[in-house]
């Protein structure tokens, strides 16, 4: 989603300075752009673990309308689990799908708490920090609630079947996920008997982001401590606040974390994307009586993991992403599409999302609609929406603090009768300067570099921005 702001704001920007620069291509230019990396050897199926357990490499979720059978197919779902099958398939009902809609909900609010965390001063601020995590745990409690069978003989009447069960297999796969990218640090210590438990997994993954975020080792039985208090808690208010008090007397004698923990990338990457994405995927499970199925296929490439997912909308019908930031052009599924995200392509680095039709009428299409649009494509240039292909992204900081990013969206224009290729590219390039204080160091940021391009097959339109320190 920050990409597809990025390249709209560049655009406007643009069209408010009321002209930019074009130039004709070559005849063989579009080519050697827009040339497609291809998906063809996504490596043999791969089956993640978790606390000793492995997960399926193949997850299959349909949509039926019936409750009763999704909720039977939902606990056959976690059964299969539990005996490690290689591939699980489940139905989702929409009244399940809305519940476990307003759990991501939760999810992407409880990760927005740990980033205000993240961003406090580390050594002076240790309330904020507890206050933050704790908040972020009290919705780690709410979700396991929501997505937790209890036993039916306990006084406080949650022995229910909750409505948010169909959000315990979605989390599983992205906290699964999410421990891959992060060479199973996430999760490690998990035991075999809390990969079932919803409230362990996340409260691990929470305090696991928080400590890295404080530069300190997680003690060893902070995490059942933490648990342990949610099971006990009847009031949520009166929970947070005990747990803010533990987490702040306990990070105080913390052991400091060892200088490049391997945990601090994915504390950026986690709190950079996950809140973008969990917003994504929660507007598409609100649609969801508008899908047939989603297909998650895991591979292995080398030392990475590779994900396929085909997306299958019910005929006649689209499912649209939009509003989820300011500008971003609409984003719309219609029939079958295979999504694949490779981390890293061998020879570039890039990491690449491509998109592939499964029948005749199946795209992702990227629609600029909209006056603002219009008037960007009437006074600036000749934008046309059109169905996705691939999108590239390589990110480098250099160990200076200079931090390079260019991203480029190859798309199939719509309607067009000539070639409909299309191609949108950002690069972003921040210069940082290493300063060194009596209490601190930090990068300081010099001046920064934008260059957007679109290419049509026969010309190329260029934006190009610099700002200065005098410039701002």
């Amino acid at each position: 989603m920050r990409l597809v702001l990025t390249l709209t704001v560049a655009a406007l920007a643009a069209a408010s300075a009321g002209c930019i620069a074009s130039y004709k291509l070559g005849e063989s230019d579009l080519d050697r752009y827009a040339s497609l990396h291809g998906t063809a050897d996504l490596g043999p199926p791969y089956r993640p673990s978790m606390g000793g357990r492995a997960l399926p490499a193949k997850w299959i979720i349909r949509q039926r309308p019936g409750l009763v059978w999704s909720t039977i197919s939902l606990v056959r779902a976690a059964d299969r689990l539990k005996q490690g099958a290689a591939e699980i398939e489940l139905s989702v009902s929409p009244a399940h799908a809305k519940s476990a809609a307003d759990v991501l909900a939760q999810a992407r609010l409880a990760i927005r708490d740990v980033d205000e965390i993240a961003r406090s001063d580390r050594s002076v601020d240790r309330h904020r920090w507890a206050q933050g995590l704790a908040a972020a745990l009290g919705r780690v409690e709410v979700i396991a609630r929501q997505t937790s069978i209890r036993d039916t003989d306990e006084p406080d009447g949650r022995g229910d079947e909750p409505m948010g069960l169909a959000a315990g297999p979605m989390l599983a796969l992205v906290t699964a996920y999410l421990n891959e990218q992060a060479a199973g640090s996430l999760l490690a210590d998990l035991r075999p008997e809390d990969v079932d438990q919803v409230r362990t997994v996340l409260v691990q993954v929470v305090l696991r982001i928080g400590f890295a975020a404080a530069g300190r080792q997680l003690p060893e039985d902070l995490r059942d401590a933490v648990v342990a208090e949610m099971l006990a808690a009847e009031d949520l208010a009166d929970l947070q606040e005990s747990l803010a008090a533990l987490l702040e007397e306990r990070v105080e004698h913390a052991s400091p974390d060892a200088a490049g923990s391997e945990l601090a990338a994915t504390v950026r990457t986690v709190l950079a994307y996950a809140p973008k994405a969990l917003k994504a995927l929660e507007s598409f499970v609100r649609q969801w009586d508008r899908v047939e199925a989603i297909e998650v296929e895991l591979h292995r490439a080398g030392d990475q993991t590779v994900v396929a997912v085909t997306v299958r909308v019910r005929p006649g019908k689209e499912v649209r992403l939009d509003d989820m930031v300011m500008f971003q052009p609409a984003i719309v599924f219609r029939g079958a599409t295979r999504i694949v995200v490779r981390p890293s392509v061998p020879g570039t680095g890039e990491t690449q999302i491509a998109f592939e039709p499964v029948d005749d009428g199946g795209a992702v299409e990227m629609r600029f609609e909209g006056f603002a649009y219009g008037i960007a494509r009437m006074m600036v240039m000749p934008l046309a929406s059109g169905a996705l292909r691939e999108v590239r992204v390589f990110a480098r900081t250099s160990t200076q603090g200079e931090q390079v990013v260019n991203v480029a969206v190859l798309m199939e224009a719509t309607g067009d009768k000539g070639d409909p290729r299309r191609l949108l590219h950002f690069q972003d390039v921040r210069h940082k300067r290493l300063v060194r204080g009596p209490f601190d160091i930090r990068n300081v940021e010099e001046g920064k570099e934008q260059i957007f391009n679109y290419l049509t097959p026969d010309r190329r339109y260029t934006f190009r921005r610099v700002q200065t320190p005098a410039a701002k």
